[in-house]
């Protein structure tokens, strides 16, 4: 192991060139800030939205006409609880009403535990209410009436990236909010006690109703990872703005060697350090210059996401303005940290240990003499 005498003298030959260092370590520090700041930002929304996935049921039918989605009735719940392995299927009203005062989308979502005179509604909801003095009720204007519901109760900011922009309203009241027949639901929750029979019960549902879209489990789980996938498609012009910076940052490693350091690297072979020692003293403070280069972004972006909220950079992730004043959940994948760890921290060391190996078994009297 490295000698306690040796380590203290290479820290103080880094302390000394601490100018030469800085601009690798800034470097790094922005890289790993940028990249750890993208993986929390997207983690923590896939985690939220597959727990919301799992509270779910089985599958979910929705009714489609000419493309959009159309409504249903007792006869679809009735053939879908007849199917073999169906539980329970349960109708529910569900959509989206036009806050054109502030041209925003709310998500209607009946609940039957309501009263038809009282709603629940998210923090981004309740926030885009009370900039237009809608803090006790509000006022629902559909085509033919204007339909007043008290506030009850504000949802809980824990669920927020579910609830954000959502109304909870009595099912009767949503759908006149919604303009939905008494007797017409959204869509289904089918209830399928087996796992292994969620499939075949999909397939007969749509055989039954070949308009009828029925989303399993599984499949909304793969359609969220497939969006977040395309928007880390997205983030591929800040992975590539990383890469770019990457490799400057090893340019600028390569020249440290190469430039002054290899007349430094030639004096201290002359006065007795051998090629092992050399290799040492650069590891040591490059290590030193990488490690807590990358430990500072990781607490950076920590910082930036979760107690900050990310701004500016979350909304390439979340579309209007209502999703945009979610909290983000902390979730931290420490398999893909240790990725960046190691795929940044070894490149950095090689690009200078390389070198300098290079010159430490070169001929030392030319560069002695210059």
């Amino acid at each position: 192991m490295f000698r306690k005498n040796f380590v203290e003298y290479a820290i103080l030959l880094l302390f000394k060139d601490r100018n030469d260092h800085l601009f690798s370590f800034l470097i790094f520090s922005f890289i790993v800030f940028i990249l750890s700041s993208v993986l929390f930002i997207s983690d923590s929304l896939q985690y939220d939205l597959i727990q919301s996935i799992n509270a779910q049921p089985s599958i979910v039918v929705e009714n489609t006409r000419a493309g959009r989605a159309y409504q249903m009735h007792e006869g679809h719940v009735y053939d879908a609880s007849q199917i073999t392995g169906v539980s329970s299927v349960e109708g529910v009203v569900d959509g989206y009403h036009y806050f054109a005062q502030k041209r925003l989308w709310f998500h209607i979502i009946g609940d039957a535990s309501l009263a038809k005179d009282e709603m629940v509604i998210g923090q981004g909801v309740q926030k885009a209410m009370a900039e237009l003095y809608y803090e006790d009720e509000f006022h629902f204007l559909t085509e033919e009436r204007l339909i007043k519901v008290k506030i009850n109760k504000i949802a809980p900011k824990g669920t927020n990236i579910l609830s954000n922009d959502a109304i909870f309203l009595n099912p009767n009241t949503a759908r006149a909010v919604l303009g939905m027949e008494m007797d017409e639901y959204s869509k289904l929750y089918v209830s399928v006690p087996n796992p292994n029979e969620v499939g075949n019960v999909a397939l007969k549902i749509v055989e039954i109703y070949p308009s009828a879209k029925a989303t399993t489990q599984e499949d909304a789980m793969s359609a969220v990872r497939h969006v977040y996938y395309y928007k880390g498609g997205i983030f591929m012009i800040l992975y590539v703005i990383a890469l770019v910076s990457f490799f400057i940052l090893l340019k600028n490693q390569i020249s440290l060697v190469y430039g002054e350091k290899k007349k430094e690297i030639a004096i201290l072979r002359s006065l007795g350090f051998c090629i092992k020692d050399i290799i040492a003293l650069k590891f040591i403070q490059n290590t030193v210059v990488s490690v807590s280069a990358y430990l500072l972004g990781v607490a950076l972006a920590y910082l930036y996401v979760f107690v900050f909220n990310a701004p500016y950079l979350r909304n390439i992730f979340l579309g209007n303005e209502l999703e945009n004043s979610i909290s983000l959940t902390p979730v931290v994948d420490i398999n893909l940290l240790f990725l960046i760890f190691l795929f940044g921290v070894i490149p950095f060391l090689a690009f200078v240990i390389l070198p300098a190996w290079k010159i430490a078994i070169s001929d030392m009297s030319e560069a002695v003499k210059s």
